[in-house]
């Protein structure tokens, strides 16, 4: 099951309430659940999607509230296409995806995560900005760097060697 994990400010965007218990259970796939922030970059509001397993991030721009149910296959083809992106071959991808027929949304429930999150939104936001905006940045390149920043909650890892690490082993779920 696809979990995602909003910010209050999502959640107010997109006109969805939760209660505090929703999302309590542990996650039941790969890469666990993703974490959604919502921030301004070039005068657009963009989706940023981190998971925290991994902290392997992505922003999408253009998600309204008349269409927060496809949200879900918004980040589903968002995350296809950062793995893709990433060489990463079909079965991994497949692995990623195996568990994402269904989905929730919930509330964060992490501060730390929340602080990586707000890290990155600085990241994207500065990378964004210095490369002319969205009309001339090149977003893929931008999600390469990102991906590929030391992360101390994960001893100095890159999130993408550490998603690629998860990916790679075709046994039961990584926990």
């Amino acid at each position: 099951m696809l979990q995602l994990k909003c910010t209050q400010k999502v959640l107010r965007e997109l006109g969805i309430k939760t209660t505090a218990g929703q999302m309590a259970r542990d996650p039941d796939t790969r890469l666990g659940h993703w974490y959604v922030n919502l921030f301004t970059v070039d005068r657009r509001k963009t989706f940023l999607f981190m998971n925290e397993r991994t902290l392997l991030s992505f922003v999408i721009f253009g998600i309204k509230k008349s269409n927060v149910q496809e949200m879900p296959n918004v980040f589903v083809r968002g995350l296809v296409q950062l793995l893709v992106l990433e060489g990463f071959k079909s079965a991994e991808i497949e692995r990623a995806l195996a568990d994402y027929e269904t989905f929730e949304i919930g509330r964060t429930d992490s501060r730390r995560l929340l602080g990586n999150m707000n890290d990155l939104m600085d990241l994207y936001r500065h990378h964004i900005l210095w490369e002319g905006g969205f009309k001339s940045c090149d977003l893929d390149g931008i999600f390469g760097r990102i991906n590929r920043t030391p992360q101390r909650n994960l001893g100095w890892a890159f999130s993408i060697d550490v998603t690629r690490e998860l990916l790679a082993n075709d046994g039961g779920h990584a926990s």
